[in-house]
């Protein structure tokens, strides 16, 4: 009776099959980490603080920012004292105020409004001029601010969309008008960027692993969102108490509050 056997594996057949396996290994232990991982979503509206949940995430749990990143707030805070200055300026003709500055409040002004009345012709143009106004400027935003006849001025902020927190950048404008400038943590934190593509940070937080994502929230912004909902494991959404008598940048008929609830309401029934 006759018998057979297999040939021996050759060392070519060995590597390819070893190599497959551990293919396949990657493939399952990647296929787990994916089913684990938490995946959350900021939603809201446009400027209600999205952003700012997201950068202390990075804060707390991130790795600490280049140098390119603290160049790029350093720039965005600068701008946005430019864009406050920008929102409230128009505030002093409509209060008529401008018969109520001292001498050299009133020679202040009319620097400032002279050179933020200036247009660039891109927006990167501008994005570097606006930058500089706080360098340039920073005696006579100083002398503004200080100003008797200003605090209407900052009183009717509201009814102009500006930012409460960028006051801070205001209060702190000898650092940060410096050559040498390096923003703070607060800084960063309080600096507006606006988003307009969806941003991705991942963290590992006490051994779970968590994939967050940041959103753009004004109206032509929120066509984007829908990717996103795929496996998601929760949606923190977002809503900024203090904007309940502000309008929205992007159609100031709408109350930023009613938006907001709408909006909400519209996620939360999302199929």
């Amino acid at each position: 009776m006759g018998a057979c056997s297999s040939s021996p594996e050759n060392a070519e057949a060995k590597a390819a099959r070893e190599k497959s396996k551990a293919i396949e290994n990657m493939l399952q232990t990647a296929m787990k980490m994916e089913s684990e991982k938490i995946k959350l979503l900021l939603l809201g509206a446009g400027e209600s603080g999205k952003s700012t949940i997201f950068k202390q995430f990075q804060i707390l749990y991130g790795a600490p920012r280049s140098n390119k990143d603290l160049k790029m707030f350093a720039a965005a805070v600068r701008n946005n004292i430019t864009v406050l200055l920008k929102r409230l300026i128009p505030l002093v003709g409509s209060l008529k105020l401008e018969e109520k500055f001292e001498p050299n409040e009133r020679a202040a002004y009319n620097k400032i409004l002279e050179t933020i009345s200036g247009q660039k012709s891109s927006p990167a143009e501008q994005a570097v001029a606006d930058a500089a106004i706080p360098v340039n400027l920073k005696e006579e935003i100083q002398t503004l601010f200080q100003s008797k006849a200003w605090e209407s001025v900052w009183f009717h902020r509201d009814t102009v969309n500006a930012t409460d927190a960028h006051k801070l950048f205001i209060d702190e404008l000898d650092t940060i008008s410096a050559p040498d400038y390096v923003p703070t943590v607060q800084h960063i934190v309080n600096a507006r960027i606006r988003t307009t593509n969806p941003t991705k940070e991942k963290y590992d937080i006490n051994g779970q692993r968590f994939e967050i994502y940041d959103v753009g929230g004004q109206r032509s912004e929120r066509k984007k969102w829908m990717p996103l909902f795929d496996k998601v494991t929760a949606i923190i959404f977002v809503a900024a108490l203090s904007e309940y008598d502000q309008k929205l940048q992007e159609d100031l008929r709408m109350n930023r509050m009613v938006e907001a609830i709408g909006l909400f309401k519209s996620v939360v029934n999302h199929d």
